[in-house]
């Protein structure tokens, strides 16, 4: 007899199916290599620098003393003083220097690199490959909560072939920052709660209790991960005194109670706090808003150009027209979750999205900022929506009963993300910076033009900031370890050695600028400019 036209579906499901098994662990190991590949290959941010001088247990306060002594120091001797491990320098110096300079930044992070770099080296290539293989773990823990939220194998293994070669995991999978680890612990923390919830054993919540303690431990902005996750109860459980809501309110007060001791630093320094993120309050027109937060949201999938637009009109056209349509794809994620998933499941993805975006969305339209576009600090946002895509993907693609044209076309759609990412990673690979090295992707074509000078001195002025050090140490990586740094606290730079081929400014403001016309009748002219400048004073 032939194959009733429902077994013939059934066949082609289980082929599909299959053969996206196979796709996902050819894909698995696709995004294996490249968080592992030339891990040493990127420039080394201000942000990272910051990494590697905690870790070593070296402070700001050493090195801004370098800053007002202003001596001629070379790159090499930058590098070994506050980029390396220091003598006599442990663990305690790690979690002190953090404690006293700055609390904003909880420990958790520099503590396990710092035992890291210990174990394994201390190259940047070993500090980095950290971050790489807690993204690993980020593959089962997403599994795992896929299977708690949807309780389907099927979507969770859609969500991991999807993450395997997303560009925005692997960008911040090869960065020496704390990133791979927060999203570890949101994905780790959001199945242990809906465990507990599920099982509602003492076991389940005290499991639950102590990734909420790593989560806060791990970012400040866990907190409102944690937040969510209160709502979350609430709004599935209602506000009275179960069993369910007793035990997440206990959890919750456990830890705090464990962060107090951080929480007092961070209360105890707001002022200092306040003044690092100054730069956040930069204020971006509303449509500027928009862009950014569609750019970001697609670099899940999309992410071929560091920069936010393209100077040919078409192909920036055409660029934006690929990101609207993935942006239309999340919202008929989301309304698809809505509509055929129960509260439970819905709310818990909508929640993790809003609990995290609304906080910082709302402040800078209403009052000016820039918070909301730093995509390092809306990954819980980001797994919200992709878990929302994964659910879509796998529900369309594979476990729709129909063997209609439609199913096929949502099969297409499915591999087409899947080559915009791996698109998207073989053009990020061989880059020596991306979007994620902010205004340091700069020093790259700076290096450029101080490298054609023979001898050439490099001066920062106004240099008390972390930008100004920070930027400094990055361009130490780049050039010749013989290559002269002076560093300046202000605008008052008093002389100038007469035995350098070349004298370079960074960023020399218009104050500093007129100081030397006025005070030595010097002159510095501009000689690249973008997001950085570097100036050379006119022999």
């Amino acid at each position: 007899m032939p194959d009733s036209s429902q077994t013939i579906q059934q066949k082609n499901n289980n082929l599909f199916l299959n053969s996206f098994k196979l796709l996902a662990i050819v894909l698995i190991a696709i995004g294996i290599f490249i968080r592992f590949f030339h891990l040493d290959g990127k420039i080394s941010w201000a942000d990272e620098i910051f990494t590697y001088l905690r870790i070593y247990g070296h402070t700001k306060s050493d090195l801004m003393q370098e800053v007002v002594k202003s001596q001629i120091l070379t790159a090499g001797t930058l590098l070994e003083r506050y980029q390396s491990p220091g003598v006599n320098k442990t663990i305690i110096d790690t979690v002190k220097g953090l404690a006293i300079e700055d609390a904003k930044h909880p420990p958790l992070y520099f503590v396990l690199t710092h035992l890291w770099v210990q174990c394994f080296g201390n190259t940047v290539a070993v500090t980095r490959s950290f971050s790489a293989v807690i993204s690993l773990l980020v593959f089962p823990a997403l599994y795992w909560l896929c299977q708690e939220l949807f309780q389907s194998k099927t979507v969770g293994l859609v969500a991991i072939a999807i993450i395997a070669v997303s560009p925005f995991h692997f960008v911040y999978a090869q960065e020496a920052r704390m990133y791979s680890l927060y999203t570890l612990v949101i994905l780790l923390s959001s199945a242990a709660l809906l465990r507990a919830m599920r099982l509602n054993t003492k076991l389940s919540w005290g499991i639950y209790t102590v990734s909420l303690i790593l989560g806060l431990y791990t970012h400040l902005l866990f907190s409102f991960v944690a937040i969510g996750q209160g709502i979350y109860v609430a709004v599935n459980q209602g506000i009275r005194a179960s069993k369910v809501v007793i035990a997440y309110v206990s959890a919750l007060l456990v830890a705090i109670l464990a962060f107090s001791p951080w929480l007092f630093l961070i209360i105890n320094q707001s002022d200092k706090v306040q003044e690092t993120i100054e730069w956040a309050k930069y204020s971006l027109p509303l449509n500027d808003l928009l862009d950014a937060w569609q750019i970001h949201w697609a670099r899940i999938f999309f992410d071929i150009t560091p920069e936010y637009a393209y100077p040919n009109k078409l192909q920036n056209n055409l660029w934006f027209t690929v990101i609207r349509l993935l942006v239309i794809l999340l919202f008929y994620a989301v309304y698809l979750l809505c509509w055929k998933t129960p509260k439970s499941i819905w709310s818990f993805v909508l929640i993790l999205m809003l609990s995290t975006a609304l906080p910082q969305a709302i402040p800078d339209v209403i009052f000016g900022g820039i918070r909301s576009i730093n995509a390092r600090y809306s990954i819980p946002v980001y797994l919200g929506c992709h878990l929302a895509i994964a659910y879509l993907l796998a529900q369309k693609a594979i476990l729709s009963p129909n063997i209609k044209l439609g199913k096929h076309l949502w099969r297409l759609l499915l591999l087409g993300l899947i080559s915009l990412q791996l698109i998207s990673c073989a053009i990020i690979l061989p880059k020596k910076a991306w979007w994620n090295k902010a205004y340091n992707t700069d020093n790259i074509a700076i290096v450029n033009i101080i490298n054609q000078a023979p001898y050439p001195l490099i001066i920062c002025p106004e240099c008390g900031q972390d930008w100004g050090w920070g930027n400094v140490l990055s361009l130490s990586y780049l050039v010749a370890p013989q290559t002269k740094f002076q560093l300046f606290p202000g605008t008052n730079i008093k002389s100038i050695p007469q035995t350098f081929s070349d004298v370079f400014f960074l960023n020399a403001s218009e104050e500093l600028q007129k100081s030397l016309k006025k005070e030595h009748n010097w002159e510095i002219n501009e000689v690249f400019k973008k997001n950085q400048s570097l100036w050379k004073l006119k022999q």
